[in-house]
């Protein structure tokens, strides 16, 4: 199977070619476990090693801001027992803004008109980004077709 593979847009995080990384992971199997990629990104020959901290101190460092940001990104506001019962979704409590290099709880995003507005424009990207991800599945035509 011949792919051509790229970066998203805006990723400016991996100094490595991404057609010869997706070939590497490719080359593992018909499925690829994250151990496996990294024990093949081991190898210092490989591409893919291009995408890794092998320093340890820093690949702790840099560990622990993903944490910091899984953090942010998995607190949710829990209902009250009413609203559980009207089996309303939870909502994400913080996100990251534009003109902010944190993040801040959503009750102040919109209060905020541009801020607000930067929160929207990423909401239909990554709506955009589930279209074509899903593209493919029938059974969410009927939502696919609701995204812009």
């Amino acid at each position: 199977m011949k792919i051509l593979a790229s970066w998203k847009s805006g990723v400016g995080i991996f100094h490595a070619d991404a057609q010869t990384v997706a070939e590497e992971i490719l080359s593992i199997g018909d499925e690829a476990s994250a151990a496996q990629i990294l024990d093949k990104a081991r190898d210092e020959a490989t591409e893919l090693h291009k995408c890794f901290e092998w320093d340890d101190s820093a690949a702790a460092e840099k560990y622990r801001l993903v944490q910091a940001r899984n953090i942010t990104a998995n607190l949710v506001i829990r209902r009250t027992e009413e609203e559980v019962m009207e089996d309303k979704p939870e909502i994400r409590l913080f996100h990251k803004t534009e003109s902010s290099s944190g993040y801040k709880p959503i009750q102040v995003i919109v209060k905020n008109e541009d801020e607000y507005a930067n929160l929207l424009k990423r909401a239909y990207a990554e709506l955009h980004s589930f279209k074509v991800k899903y593209q493919n599945l029938k059974e969410l035509d009927y939502i696919l077709e609701l995204i812009p």
